[in-house]
């Protein structure tokens, strides 16, 4: 038998709306039963859920002109890195335990474990948001007491600006105690250097204060007055000489070698004349060795003797101090390059430390400026803006939202169902059900009208239809005064669990 409405169906492949919208009026019971149940449920679990209440505090990082007018002069941390630590130290494990304490929070807790487990759940619900751009930063807190959340986020507030601003002064003056002891360090070893270069200069004076074009200049004069000198030399040795041979026995031993070497080119060694000539020298070389003296010392006595054995010492003394001078030129000469070295690498060494030094003490004005702003909060400082206070209504659970959404999803639910079932369902529901299976349709019988049938459906529908409506009027109004945050549920279930306890 094919369904009355079928007339109403569209072609296979399109969606007919009307046939899911007749599809749930038919099941209308079912949609209202699955509604309100949603809408029970959502009204229940939205007053069952334990109340959380955020407490929150804003404060502003208030960048001070003085920091302006000392830049460059003094040295203040900036904005940028004070915000980024923020988030960190507030939610250290230190900051934390510090406000339970203050809070005698730990009183609860008999066992580290516990402790401990208690900084990790504060560490997790605390939330420190940054706006970078307008320098401010939020501290909130999610706690079923309100109270104590207002607490902790006000104490959390204090205590990092207490910490933040003793950190700040102690730092400012460690670094200033600091830069003073390594001046201290670096005039010592600047004094130290100082005095080593003046020791430097004094053993090398010579050397290093020397013209090196005058010391070159000086050893190119010596040598040529060494070279005119052993002329001299060499002329006055000749002059002695030949005076020391002029004595008649060495004139007359000169004459008979002469004739001797005559004599040897014409005859032989053993001719007479030859033996005779070389007897004649032997006994002038011994007349020269018995009485040679005598002449010598003849010799000696001239003023031609003497006046050239004067000049040749004096020539000789001269070539020894220009030979001892031209030797010390040349020696200094050698030294010069790795001396000024020396004494380079020295003073680099000086210099190095006076420019730490003169930084260090530049730095040290700076730190003593910035310690001062530190010690007088003029750098930077921090001021609440908006203090927490003790939170009136909870922001979780969001029962308007709950209840909306119980609403919402209870008729999707509801719906969803209707046509999940409807699509389960095997059975034949429209003529192309039956033309699928090639089955010819003759006529279509309308179903045959019972008027006590349709009493009842119409008695029964107005009972869903109130119980529906009724049940919707019911979570609008949980709605309603949830959002006028009338708080009239809380009391009566406030009441009903005192008259139970």
């Amino acid at each position: 038998m094919a369904n009355p409405h079928s007339d109403a169906f569209s072609n296979e492949g399109s969606f007919d709306i009307m046939r899911y919208v007749h599809l749930v009026l038919k099941r209308k019971g079912l949609l209202v039963s699955i509604a309100l149940f949603s809408m029970l449920v959502a009204i229940v679990a939205a007053y069952v859920m334990p109340k959380k209440y955020k407490a929150e505090s804003i404060v502003f990082i208030e960048q001070n002109v003085i920091s302006d007018l000392v830049k460059g002069i003094a040295i203040t941390p900036s904005m940028d890195m004070k915000i980024k630590a923020i988030k960190v130290t507030m939610l250290s494990r230190t900051m934390v335990l510090n406000v339970i304490k203050a809070l005698d929070m730990d009183v609860h807790a008999s066992t580290d474990r516990e402790l401990d487990a208690m900084i990790a759940g504060l560490q997790k619900r605390i939330q420190v948001s940054l706006d970078e751009r307008r320098g401010v930063f939020k501290i909130s807190l999610e706690d079923e007491n309100p109270v104590r959340a207002r607490d902790v986020v006000n104490t959390l507030t204090r205590i990092y600006i207490e910490e933040n601003t003793s950190t700040k002064r102690k730092e400012s003056y460690e670094a200033t105690q600091f830069l003073a002891e390594q001046i201290e360090v670096f005039k010592k070893r600047i004094d130290a250097a100082e005095k080593e270069i003046d020791k430097f200069k004094a053993s090398s004076g010579q050397v290093l204060f020397a013209d090196e074009g005058a010391v070159r200049a000086e050893i190119n004069i010596a040598t040529n007055s060494l070279e005119e000198l052993r002329i001299r030399i060499n002329a006055l040795k000749t002059s002695k000489g030949l005076l020391l041979s002029n004595t008649p026995l060495r004139q007359q031993l000169d004459e008979q070698q002469k004739i001797l070497a005559s004599m040897r080119g014409r005859y032989t060694e053993n001719h007479p004349k030859v033996r005779q000539m070389e007897n004649a020298i032997a006994a002038t070389k011994q007349q020269i060795k018995s009485k040679g003296d005598d002449e010598l010392s003849a010799v000696y006595r001239t003023s031609e003797y003497q006046s050239i054995k004067v000049n040749l010492a004096s020539l000789e003394n001269t070539m020894q101090n220009l030979e001892e001078e031209l030797q010390r030129n040349r020696e200094i000469l050698r030294q010069i390059p790795a001396v000024r070295s020396e004494l380079a690498e020295l003073e680099r060494k000086r210099n190095n430390e006076t420019i730490i030094y003169e930084k260090l003490v530049s730095r040290y004005g700076q730190s003593e400026v910035s310690k001062e702003m530190e010690l007088q909060d003029k750098s930077m400082s921090f001021r609440v803006l908006d203090p927490a206070v003790v939170p009136s209504t909870p922001s979780k659970p969001n029962r308007p939202l709950i209840i909306l959404l119980g609403i919402i999803g209870g008729i999707g639910l509801g719906v969803g169902v209707i046509v999940l079932l409807d699509m389960i369902n095997p059975s034949i529901k429209t003529l192309e059900d039956l033309k699928e299976y090639g089955v010819p349709v003759l006529a279509v019988i309308p179903k045959v009208r019972d008027e006590e049938q349709i009493a009842k459906q119409r008695s029964r529908d107005r009972w869903i239809y109130a119980a529906g409506l009724a049940g919707l009027l019911i979570s609008l109004s949980f709605l309603v005064m949830e959002f006028l945050h009338l708080g009239l549920v809380d009391k009566v279930i406030a009441k009903v669990a005192g008259m139970v306890g």
